[in-house]
């Protein structure tokens, strides 16, 4: 389980896609998302960035363009694990037809060389009703993974709306973020009450801002009320990861 939800956290890359500048994390029309992820040896590191300029990109860059997809983005790690994923792409729409356009131009292309290298793949298919997005160019992502409690999923929800989200917020407006929200999977890949927490930030700066905030407001508020944020999920469940977003674009 722990090897799944460490792959799981990756594709929540996918709230950086959402549109900008949309208020309060309420819940919105869905959007959907593609995750493509690759495990690439260090040496191939080079080529795979340079296929992934040469293929993906441009159908990305064209497909946004038209409206057939909202967003997209291509990522690498900073935090690496032995099993774990180095490098992908995400795309978002607002239809699953969306999606399979893209994929379906792409590989047209057929594998290419870093591709070919990597020693794993893996895919995933996700969606999004709560997202806020606020201005500028995101350029790291960090992730917080946590299973909510199976018989009331919602809670967490709930409860990191209620403790939380105004600090967010507060943080997205002053620039310390340049969006947030919460994802849950389409297809499920692992447990379904997996929930994730995905902020993007313009610089390195803005973890460190936004980290601060998130402890002074935890640091105010009550056993209580920690309780009820805390307990909306299952102890010891909680996986991280931190990415640079390499390339990215958004209606």
């Amino acid at each position: 389980m722990l090897k799944r939800i460490a792959c799981l956290l990756v594709f929540v890359l996918a709230m950086i896609l959402v549109p900008a500048a949309l208020p309060q994390m309420e819940p919105r029309p869905i959007v959907y998302t593609y995750v493509s992820q690759f495990q690439v040896p260090r040496a191939n590191w080079a080529q795979y960035s340079e296929d992934t300029d040469k293929t993906f990109v441009p159908v990305a860059e064209k497909l946004l363009a038209d409206g057939t997809i909202v967003g997209w983005s291509t990522f690498e790690q900073v935090v690496h694990t032995p099993e774990g994923y180095t490098h992908g792409s995400a795309w978002s729409s607002n239809t699953i037809a969306g999606l399979m356009k893209v994929l379906d131009e792409v590989r047209k292309n057929g594998p290419r060389p870093g591709q070919i290298a990597a020693t794993k793949h893996e895919d995933y298919l996700m969606q999004s009703s709560m997202y806020h997005g606020g201005s500028g160019t995101a350029a790291y992502l960090r992730v917080v993974c946590q299973m909510a409690k199976a018989d009331k999923p919602g809670d967490y929800a709930a409860a990191l709306k209620k403790y939380l989200v105004p600090t967010f917020d507060e943080q997205v407006k002053k620039g310390a973020a340049t969006s947030y929200g919460l994802d849950e999977q389409y297809v499920n890949n692992t447990a379904p009450s997996m929930r994730c927490l995905v902020i993007t930030y313009p610089n390195a700066d803005g973890m460190d801002k936004w980290a601060t905030a998130v402890n002074a407001t935890l640091g105010k508020m009550s056993a209580a009320e920690r309780n009820a944020l805390f307990g909306s999920t299952v102890a010891d469940s909680r996986r991280d990861i931190m990415a640079r977003i390499t390339h990215s674009g958004h209606k």
